[in-house]
């Protein structure tokens, strides 16, 4: 392993633990896992964009291994013809992978069946085309007509307006045209119309920016061929009409509620719009207002003068037939006077709520889209002063993405052209600062993904922010910064290690399961999925939404049928996720290619631990590099108030300690880490680790569920409901969380219509992994009628298990039940249970129980193991050294380990038995684990648990002490 100049320089963070524990496997003993990567036949993928390449442009490709390559060779095939050639370059080790680089920008020739070959190994074929980007615009507004709500599929999206077709499935009528009641239901409003904001069918006051970036995509370019595009042929071009769809449903608020903006929340299954209500308007069914949202209002005014502006500008250019002019004219004064409504309102009620999708620093960043505009439409400098103020009071910390948390990077590109010079000066200044932030955070691995993994998918802040860097290039013509929109745009479509277009419709392997209620199989195991032309998912999550213990990042295309809880996360798709990479493709096929300047990217800045998904306990140990261009480091873990902090310089690198010690189990800790280099710019990376659950001993039960919002389901995210799954021979079942007896408690309720009826509950599709636990304990009451019975069973992959023997009566009093584990047979894979819980009961009448806590406990008994001489092969090295650590497990009742683990500053290794075939514990048995480590000063214990008596450490030691290696080239 090399850490010279060139590496540093490719990769920020160069996950260095990883990479050369499996490096060294050849040569000395590690776990099992590490083993496993080794495999005779290595998975190999090359990746690329599916959407393809214009000639012109940076073109690259990765390929992704599970092992250390040495056929670096790499081809590029036209059709059956190889017409370039090459060797890979190596990147390093990311996420339990290894990523080689091929930068084949030099092939520039169209044609429409390309691949890169390596290792026997070809990638899905993409053409290259003079400019690839204008074959999606289509796709990019297909998107929004076929989201539109109060008309039909039909009305919405000629037949063949898209080079990619919706499925037949989803074709629906005019749904939601009985929109829209006021909050106390006493009066109707003529509120139809908008878009559905994503796969339900909801319209959200925060999201009505949108409008806004779809006119400014066709303001930007308007006088270039590329937003001329017209595929419904009634002689307006199709960014305009999208912009006037989204501004008509606007102007009704202004009309009828005076300024006021509102949310219009789902009310409907996965069924087709036109079955949610009865589409007739002033019934019982109509959506009713809610959520006054004042930074709705604000972004509805932007939005409206963003829209008539693109109308004048295209009437002025010519783009509107002499014979709409007048018509479109009038349209364009109607919105610009239903602006103004909004606008005053929003001036009348600056401390109202700001409503839905609030964004960062309140309303007045919600309005400083509204003051941009208007100054643009009407040339009235008391919008321009407003915006400018509001400007010059920000600095780069106010400045973020995703555009429904955030107006400010649009509105000050919009203004920088007309502002003057100090403002334009802060402007460049604020705006660098955000490029500065995308670019180093993209660069920390070679994907060139923002890395910034939440449990929601990347995608959306990712292309939020090429938008933005869209609108930068536009503006400074900086090259490093194209280069990062077109990096970040080839991830979207399929340059990742999940060789996935998150783009249905485009490119060979596209995602199948968007989280949408136009698909009326979406819950079924027979379906295969929908076709939304255009529309980009979330994309990868933190974790698996199933396995708190998944990879990290995570991505799988899975089915709302084998993820009914939390699909959402990673397949959902809305009209604000969409809007960057809407002005992304706009600007890619209309943007002039011919750069200014260089933008100086700042100098990356690698963290060398924790790596992007350990687990770790207790005091976690942060060490990022010294590199002698970067000063000021500091660090701030996310989701704490201390924001950044100075970090030490200790053994030549930056170090910092983060107590974990009281974090909740399974928590997601991301780390920030920024410094200044030689130039001033600010540059930042990320890592993210989970805090591991204590080892199974008596002392550490694991709560399942309190029904009071903790434990590893009762404190999810999706809010922890159960289920009535199924209901045999008829009746009805339904839960609910209440109080009772100072105890918070699920209510399990049952309406029988024979005394064969009983009702299943579970908590949706949830898994808990119990391993290492003996007993599952249940703690419940009847409340009332004593003709209610119950059955508890748990399952696994193979299995279902009657836990209660049968049907039992509830104890009318609280009763732990407490159910062995261990005694089921055949023995259960505690790994993945299910638990389900039925209520019955002798006669026909209604049955309650309560239900206070579910968890898994061991008792205690025997002796302690002991781990004794643990040891350190050397003190001492750099980081091209092995270092090996030994320790000693005995335990005089024979019972093997849980687990012997080596916690290394913090993070979790698990450690393995030097001989396997040995098991008698009485005597002693080594586990051992070989490393190397990154520069710093290191600290490590052991620890382990025999499940029957609480876990035991042993003392920290402070070593071993780790230097650069002698061949770095640090300079």
């Amino acid at each position: 392993m090399i850490f010279n100049k060139q590496m540093r320089q490719r990769c920020k963070r160069l996950s260095m633990i990883s990479m050369v524990m499996i490096l060294i496997v050849s040569s000395v003993a590690l776990t099992p896992g590490k083993q496993q990567i080794a495999k005779a036949e290595p998975s190999i993928q090359v990746v690329v964009s599916q959407a393809g390449y214009s000639a012109s442009d940076y073109k690259n490709a990765l390929v992704v291994s599970d092992t250390v390559l040495t056929d670096t060779y790499y081809q590029i095939v036209s059709a059956t013809n190889a017409v370039y050639s090459g060797t890979m370059t190596n990147e390093g080790y990311y996420w339990n992978k290894y990523v080689y680089s091929i930068d084949f920008s030099q092939i520039t020739t169209p044609g429409t069946s390309y691949t890169v070959r390596s290792n026997g190994v070809s990638s899905y074929s993409f053409p290259i085309a003079t400019n690839i980007w204008s074959n999606y615009r289509d796709e990019m507004t297909a998107f929004y007509r076929l989201l539109r709500s109060g008309v039909s599929t039909e009305a919405a999206y000629p037949a063949g307006y898209s080079s990619v077709a919706p499925s037949a499935k989803l074709y629906h009528g005019a749904g939601h045209l009985d929109d829209a009641k006021s909050a106390d239901g006493t009066k109707h409003y003529d509120l139809t119309g908008s878009w559905y904001d994503a796969g339900d069918y909801g319209k959200y006051g925060g999201n009505q920016w949108v409008g806004a970036e779809i006119a400014l995509a066709y303001v930007r370019y308007a006088n270039q061929p590329a937003v001329q595009y017209d595929n419904d042929h009634n002689q307006i071009p199709d960014l305009i009409d999208e912009a006037i769809f989204g501004s008509d449903y606007l102007f009704k608020y202004a009309d009828q509620l005076n300024g006021e903006m509102y949310n219009l929340k789902n009310n409907a299954a996965f069924i087709h719009p036109e079955k949610a209500t009865d589409n007739i308007p002033n019934t019982a069914d109509d959506r009713k207002l809610s959520d006054l949202s004042v930074g709705g209002s604000a972004k509805s005014a932007g939005t409206l003068a963003a829209t008539a502006r693109a109308i004048r500008i295209a009437i002025a250019n010519g783009a509107i037939p002499a014979s709409k002019q007048a018509d479109m004219n009038t349209l364009s004064d109607k919105y610009e006077a239903a602006a103004i409504v909004f606008y005053n309102y929003v001036v009348a009620h600056p401390d109202g709520p700001i409503g839905s999708y609030s964004t960062r620093g309140g309303i007045p960043n919600s309005k400083l889209l509204a003051d941009v505009e208007l100054y643009l439409l009407t040339g009235d400098a008391t919008y321009k002063n407003a915006a400018s103020a509001t400007i010059m009071g920000m600095d780069e910390l106010d400045v973020t993405s995703t555009n429904y948390w955030d107006m400010s990077p649009l509105s000050m590109a919009e203004l920088y052209p007309v502002a003057d010079s100090a403002t334009q000066t802060h402007i460049h200044d604020l705006l660098k600062a955000q490029v500065n932030y995308f670019l180093s955070s993209m660069d920390d691995t070679p994907y060139h993904v923002l890395n910034q993994f939440k449990n929601f998918g990347v995608n959306e802040p990712h292309a939020s922010y090429l938008g933005d860097m869209m609108r930068y290039y536009e503006l400074f013509g900086d090259q490093e910064v194209l280069d990062a929109v077109l990096k970040g745009t080839y991830w979207i479509f399929g340059e990742n290690p999940w060789n996935i277009s998150w783009v249905s419709g485009i490119g060979n392997d596209y995602v199948d399961f968007l989280h949408t209620r136009f698909d009326e199989q979406a819950n079924t195991a027979s379906g295969t999925g929908i076709v939304l032309p255009g529309a980009m998912v979330s994309g990868p999550n933190i974790k698996d939404t199933k396995d708190k213990n998944s990879v990290s990042p995570w991505y799988q295309d899975r089915s709302l049928f084998n993820d009914d809880t939390s699909q959402w996360r990673y397949n959902e798709f809305s009209i604000s996720i969409q809007a960057g990479l809407l002005y992304t493709i706009m600007g890619l096929s209309a943007t002039d290619r011919t750069p200014v300047h260089s933008s100086d990217a700042p100098v990356p800045f690698t963290i060398f631990s924790p790596t992007i998904g350990d687990r770790v306990r207790g005091e976690v140990t942060l060490f990022a590099d010294t590199d002698p261009r970067l000063r000021e480091a500091q660090y701030s873990p996310a989701g704490t108030a201390n924001g950044f902090q100075a970090m030490t310089v200790q053994a030549d690198v930056y170090k910092a300690v983060i107590d974990e010690s009281n974090s909740v189990p399974y928590f997601n800790r991301r780390v920030d880490v920024r410094a200044l280099d030689q130039q001033g710019n600010r540059t930042y990376s990320s890592t993210h680790y989970m805090v591991a659950p204590p080892l199974p001993d008596p002392s550490s039960p694991l709560l399942y569920d309190d029904f009071g919002g903790n434990g590893s389901w009762g404190g999810s995210s999706t809010n922890a409901t159960w289920v009535n799954w199924y209901n045999q021979s008829r009746g009805t079942g339904s839960f609910s969380k209440v109080t009772v007896d100072g105890r918070t408690a699920g209510k399990f309720s049952h309406v029988p219509v024979t005394v064969d009826s009983a009702a299943k509950f579970q908590p949706w599709h949830d898994t808990v992994d119990l391993t290492g636990y003996q007993y599952l304990n249940v703690t419940l009451k009847n409340p009332g009628a004593p003709s209610v019975r119950t059955r508890i069973e748990i399952s696994d992959n193979n299995k279902t298990y009657n836990l209660t023997g049968g049907w039992i009566n509830v104890p009318q009093d609280w009763t732990k039940l407490q159910f062995n584990l261990n005694t089921l047979s055949p023995a259960i894979d505690k790994k993945n249970v299910k638990l389900a819980i039925w209520l019955k009961e002798t006669t026909v009448t209604n049955g309650d129980m309560l239900v206070d806590e579910i968890s898994a406990s061991n008792i205690k008994r025997g002796s302690a193991p002991t781990l004794t001489k643990g040891t350190i092969n050397q003190t001492s090295g750099d980081s091209d050294t092995p270092f090996t650590f030994d320790v000693t497990y005995t335990d005089v009742d024979n019972d093997p380990p849980l687990a012997v683990e080596l916690l290394l500053d913090g993070v979790i290794h698990t450690m393995t038995a030097t001989d396997s075939a040995d098991t008698t514990y009485t005597d002693g048995k080594i586990y051992r684990y070989t490393t190397k480590l990154p520069p710093g000063q290191h600290s490590y214990y052991f620890h382990t648990t025999d499940t029957f008596t609480n876990a035991v450490s042993t003392p920290v030691q402070q070593q071993p002490s780790v230097n650069h290696p002698s061949s770095s080239d640090r300079d």
